[in-house]
């Protein structure tokens, strides 16, 4: 399924926009809440925003004090997301030996 990330500004400029696949809905939420469950986002309106929406719905809301917050989860989503692809490929080389 592919979701859509975009961060926002203090100002609610876009300053990230991208897309990305994963499995299903549920994958997706599982690794999020997983890793934003600790971080406690701020409520007030000034605060840098992360959106992942599909085409079915937005599905994940967090604010964040600072940008460097933002792109720790940022990070890990990529680094998730390379573990994620590079699985099967070793799988079917295993596989292969």
């Amino acid at each position: 399924m592919v979701f859509e990330i975009k961060i926002t500004d203090t100002t609610g400029r876009p300053i990230l926009k991208d897309a990305f696949y994963m499995e299903s809905i549920t994958t997706m939420l599982d690794f999020s809440l997983g890793v934003l469950r600790p971080w406690s986002g701020p409520t007030a309106e000034n605060a840098y925003e992360l959106i992942i929406s599909s085409e079915k719905n937005r599905h994940v809301l967090h604010r964040f004090d600072s940008l460097d917050a933002v792109m720790q989860f940022k990070n890990a989503l990529y680094g998730h997301l390379i573990e994620l692809n590079e699985t099967p490929s070793r799988d079917m080389e295993n596989a292969n030996e």
